[in-house]
């Protein structure tokens, strides 16, 4: 998501289970924490390897009043960033999130007996 960053900034806190069976506790209820370091990212950063996430603390977003969607296609890759770009100051940083499908992906999904193309099958991205 880009309005709302990383999801490893969304967490506050964790209590992890380390493989020998011993389980350390940082359950920080606040936004900014700088009583030691920051080992949450650690193993936020791991994705499992040096203990298992058995609870989190998060901090929430408010939902947005409107979700609205656009598909856009263009022709070269370079062209993306400056559609995102372009499209986040033209919605005043309200842009949530960006995604980009290879022209070869949304060809397969879009093939008859699928979904019906929206628009032209034929660009290289999407």
């Amino acid at each position: 998501m880009i309005r709302f960053g990383m999801m490893r900034a969304l967490v506050l806190g964790l209590e992890v289970v380390l493989p020998d069976g011993k389980i350390i506790s940082s359950m920080n209820r606040m936004l900014k924490n700088n009583t030691g370091y920051d080992v949450k990212q650690l193993f936020i950063g791991s994705e499992g390897t040096l203990g298992i996430v058995t609870r989190m603390t998060l901090t929430l977003k408010e939902r947005s009043q409107s979700i609205n969607t656009v598909l856009v296609a263009v022709d070269q890759g370079g062209k993306l960033p400056s559609l995102l770009k372009l499209m986040d100051r033209r919605l005043g940083g309200t842009l949530s999130s960006f995604e980009a499908m290879w022209g070869d992906y949304f060809r397969a999904i879009t093939a008859p007996g699928w979904h019906a193309p929206p628009m032209d099958r034929h660009h290289n991205f999407t």
